[in-house]
């Protein structure tokens, strides 16, 4: 039965959730990545704001950059170890938070070669995206840097599958990755990946909304009304930050279920052929 965008999406993301439901411990990789990931900020990103301050703005740079460097690998070993284990998982065995790590680390130095990678990328974008003035020029930089950066997480999507799963480096996974993508879907895609717009919507928008009236309320000169005001941002934010965690999760189980599917012809979960095959869009 065809299903439209919306349709696919919910689909995707709710079997996606059920994988999650019964092996809860997923979630943890998510959460560990982003609170390892606090350490280089404190490291870094903290003097580098620093040096900016100061006008220092080649010394900030060359901080901030490392401090992206060094977060990104923090978060290539959180988001390796969750694939390795949710290949496990969804083949039949048993894992847990340690083995998956321990996976992770047994191939940290293609993890370490797929950050400096990422973080390259992320500078490309940033210098594209600019400092944001405003105006139509701002407005068509911005426009293309997500173009940039979608396309980009699209063609990468099996990276992490190939490093963890069939061994490869990490340059050799990216040119592995985007030639899985064009023989499976072919070179006309778009858009990205049908998972987890349906979290997006139950947690993002209500999370933005709460944080922009909290904002709003905060700033108000009505004194009364700034502890709610703040109150209302903070829950607005961890409502946005659970949402991205539990998507986080998403994409890294439905990696290996599109990878074992495009690859190997697998279907594993309780997804279907049809399904995965309609998992990303194209302009057929």
């Amino acid at each position: 039965m065809m299903r439209g965008s919306w349709g696919q999406s919910k689909l995707l993301t709710k079997k996606s959730w059920a994988v999650i439901r019964t092996h809860r411990y997923l979630l943890l990789f998510p959460v560990l990545g982003f609170l390892a990931s606090l350490i280089p900020l404190a490291v870094f990103w903290i003097p580098a704001a620093w040096l900016f301050v100061n006008d220092q703005i080649a010394a900030g740079v060359v901080l901030a950059i490392v401090g992206l460097f060094a977060n990104q690998i923090v978060l290539s070993i959180a988001s390796g170890g969750l694939v390795a284990s949710a290949d496990v998982e969804l083949s039949g065995g048993s894992s847990s938070i340690g083995h998956g790590i321990g996976r992770a680390l047994v191939r940290i130095f293609p993890l370490i070669g797929w950050a400096l990678i990422a973080t390259v990328i992320n500078v490309i974008v940033g210098f594209i995206r600019g400092n944001g003035n405003g105006g139509a020029a701002s407005a068509m930089r911005n426009l293309a840097a997500a173009g940039v950066l979608a396309m980009w997480q699209l063609i990468t999507f099996f990276v992490l599958p190939f490093i963890m799963l069939d061994g490869l480096g990490p340059i050799k996974a990216v040119k592995a990755s985007f030639a899985l993508f064009k023989q499976k879907w072919g070179t006309q895609i778009f858009g990205g990946v049908r998972i987890g717009g349906l979290v997006a919507l139950v947690t993002g928008v209500p999370g933005i909304l709460l944080a922009a009236v909290g904002f709003f309320a905060a700033s108000s000169e009505t004194s009364a009304l700034v502890p709610l005001g703040v109150g209302l941002v903070i829950i607005g934010v961890i409502i946005v930050m659970i949402g991205g965690l539990v998507l986080s999760t998403m994409r890294g189980i439905f990696s290996v279920v599109l990878f074992r599917y495009a690859k190997d012809g697998v279907v594993e979960g309780d997804f279907t052929e049809s399904e995965l095959t309609g998992a990303v869009r194209t302009s057929s």
